[in-house]
């Protein structure tokens, strides 16, 4: 342990955060994984240097070259049709303050009904919502990772938790 830092521990909150990260950005934990071991990979960054915003900014990147492999891939199926919401979710999951600046969950919501009701986002606004309201990321830190500006992300933020409000009738 070197200035309060336990590398086990804060190396396990990165990775934890990569794979959330690149779950809700594949929607396929099989994908996921392999998305984050190609970022821990890169060599961009040596090992001992990497933050968790490196980090996430190259399971972003990972993540886009794997969409576009598959894009060509399965160029004639119709795998990327909207999804929508199941009957079974609950209109009302989730809730929008925007006193608080947060998306608000009800106790009663099952993590299932939650990852659903954010898959149906758009990836441009999903990534955003979930670097914001799942890892905590400040907006600097977003537009670090994102290589947005920062007025473009606090834009996508609002609209994210405005369609997220909306597609679960709130």
């Amino acid at each position: 342990m070197q200035d309060g830092v336990n590398a086990n521990r804060d190396g396990m909150l990165t990775l934890d955060s990569a794979y959330n990260f690149a779950r809700f950005l594949s929607c396929d934990a099989e994908a996921a994984e392999h998305i984050v071991q190609a970022a821990f990979l890169r060599n961009d960054v040596e090992p001992g240097r990497r933050t968790r915003t490196l980090m996430l900014k190259g399971v972003r990147n990972c993540y886009r070259t794997w969409l576009t492999t598959r894009r060509q891939r399965d160029r004639q199926s119709d795998v990327f049709a909207h999804k929508r919401l199941p009957d079974a979710v609950s209109a009302s999951v989730l809730q929008s303050d925007d006193r608080a600046d947060k998306v608000s969950i009800r106790a009663e919501a099952s993590a299932t009904a939650i990852r659903c009701a954010i898959e149906t986002l758009p990836r441009r606004l999903r990534e955003i919502l979930v670097l914001r309201e799942i890892d905590s990321l400040s907006y600097r830190e977003i537009s670090e990772v994102t290589s947005l500006p920062m007025g473009e992300v606090m834009s996508r933020l609002a609209c994210a938790r405005r369609r997220l409000a909306s597609s679960v009738g709130c």
